[in-house]
């Protein structure tokens, strides 16, 4: 199992998984922010100013994480370097969480605008989703909850076939090429999103060497 704390540095590690928590929540905030201004919101100086911060703030975050766990690793006379590798991976799928969120944003500066769009509210039902997603593992993995963990995982791999499938009916759709260009990409960074969700939350239940499984397309997985 990947979870186990550093003999005599459990405060090291209480400030590395409050940081990786903090992190998703974050990257959760900078979702919400893009979603708002895709759903009606638009561009604003204000907008854009948040979410730069924001992002700065995680990327931040990550950088003190992993200096946190190379002087450990360095210093502590008893170290789970299992442990260590795990969580020099899951902070950058947390890092990567308000990366793809902020790309969203890039579609309002396209021209895209989902307020009054005839499937709006099919889009905000992956929106929602995905939202709930974020929170959801911040909470199970501050819990360390192993049993959540896999529901969470389980579920959300059923997300990543729906939105492959939202992109392929793209390429037959009978709108105006900016429309499905941007619902094409909104489906791939969800799905992004979704994925680095589920490779954060590995920590949890697969040993190190499988980390990052599920950056791979079903047919590759072992």
């Amino acid at each position: 199992m990947v979870f186990q704390f550093f003999k005599g540095g459990e405060s090291t590690i209480d400030v590395v998984e409050a940081t990786l928590v903090q992190m998703v929540l974050d990257g959760r905030d900078v979702y919400e922010t893009a979603m708002d201004a895709l759903f009606g919101g638009g561009k604003s100086k204000e907008t854009k100013r948040e979410l730069k911060t924001t992002d700065r703030g995680i990327n931040t975050a990550q950088r003190d994480v992993r200096r946190d766990l190379m002087i450990h690793a360095s210093v502590s006379d008893t170290v789970d370097l299992p442990l260590v590798l795990a969580y020099m991976s899951t902070v950058k799928d947390a890092e990567r969480i308000g990366d793809y969120s902020k790309n969203f944003y890039d579609l309002v500066k396209y021209g895209a605008d989902f307020e009054h769009a005839p499937d709006r509210d099919f889009l905000a039902a992956y929106r929602d989703r995905v939202s709930t997603l974020l929170a959801d593992a911040a909470d199970t993995f501050r819990e360390r909850n192993e049993d959540r963990a896999r529901e969470l995982i389980a579920k959300a791999d059923g997300f990543l076939d729906e939105y492959d499938e939202q992109i392929k009916l793209q390429y037959r759709s009978d709108g105006t090429a900016a429309d499905a260009v941007s619902r094409a990409l909104y489906f791939r960074f969800l799905k992004r999103i979704t994925a680095h969700v589920m490779n954060f939350l590995t920590s949890l239940v697969l040993p190190v060497d499988r980390l990052d499984y599920y950056d791979e397309t079903k047919d590759d997985r072992e």
